[in-house]
């Protein structure tokens, strides 16, 4: 299952593919599948740094551009030490379930968890912001 806005990206990217037969493999990532073994790490960290070269190429002012440089913004490891790697991916997309409001057990079946307790407690996390976001949503105090 994908996002519908994934799908349309998809389906653009495919029609840059005509050579493509009804049975290739689109993304092979190990030799299981395919002839190549695909570093997935090493996949992200390229794709990455290509999104940010893009992203900082696209400013129209030497400020702005400074701006983006400075920034961790598409950078693989931030200045905190957090990685954009596969589990990064898979931690970001759990707590985004959970922001939505989708069930916990539908969260587990869609990140392909045996276990709850690996989708609640490992991959979603609560910030700051969705403890303050689930109290203004709270009816406020009775007014007497």
């Amino acid at each position: 299952m994908l996002h519908p806005d994934v799908v349309r990206l998809f389906k653009e990217w495919l029609k840059a593919k005509p050579d493509l037969q009804a049975d290739d493999i689109l993304l092979p990532v190990s030799r299981k599948v395919s002839r190549t073994e695909r570093k997935t790490a090493k996949m992200m960290k390229l794709d990455l740094a290509a999104a940010r070269k893009k992203w900082i190429a696209e400013v129209e002012t030497d400020r702005e551009r400074e701006q983006r440089e400075k920034s961790d913004f598409l950078k693989y490891c931030n200045a905190a030490g957090r990685y954009a790697d596969f589990h990064a991916t898979r931690h970001t997309f759990i707590s985004n379930l959970s922001r939505c409001g989708v069930r916990p057990k539908l969260a587990q079946s869609l990140a392909r968890h045996s276990d709850i307790n690996l989708t609640m407690q490992v991959y979603s996390h609560v910030e700051l912001e969705d403890q303050n976001a689930a109290i203004a949503a709270l009816p406020g105090p009775p007014r007497g």
